[in-house]
């Protein structure tokens, strides 16, 4: 089998105690707009991750960026609602600070802005 992917839950937040050994990938994609907080106590979800890292390990994900970009009216109306009822906490969350707090943790960092949506990979 080519791909073996294994599912883990833990908290993002914290660091965990999971009995893992290095992986060569991990993907946090529609996470980080869900996490409480500004982009750099998000990112600290990345250092608990670190444990799992070796150098080669591939960080890849997408989230929903809150400001700096320009959603339509229906988009605009989802992201109020949802940041209202605390399923998004992303209404500061923009692409120069999700880039800035990648770069700072990796060498290689390519990010990609599809409308409100910041796809990235650092490796």
């Amino acid at each position: 089998m080519r791909y073996q992917p294994l599912l883990c839950q833990a908290n993002l937040l914290a660091p965990t105690a999971i009995d893992l050994e290095p992986v060569d990938s991990i993907g946090l994609t529609y996470v980080l707009h869900c996490l409480p907080g500004r982009m750099p106590e998000k990112l600290k979800a990345i250092d608990h991750l670190r444990p799992f890292m070796h150098g080669g390990t591939v960080l890849f994900g997408a989230t929903i960026l809150g400001c700096g970009i320009a959603p339509n009216r229906a988009a605009r109306a989802l992201l109020d609602l949802y940041n209202g009822r605390g399923v998004f906490s992303n209404s500061a969350d923009n692409l120069e600070g999700l880039e800035a707090g990648l770069r700072q943790r990796f060498a290689t960092v390519e990010i990609e802005l599809q409308g409100c949506v910041a796809l990235f990979r650092a490796v």
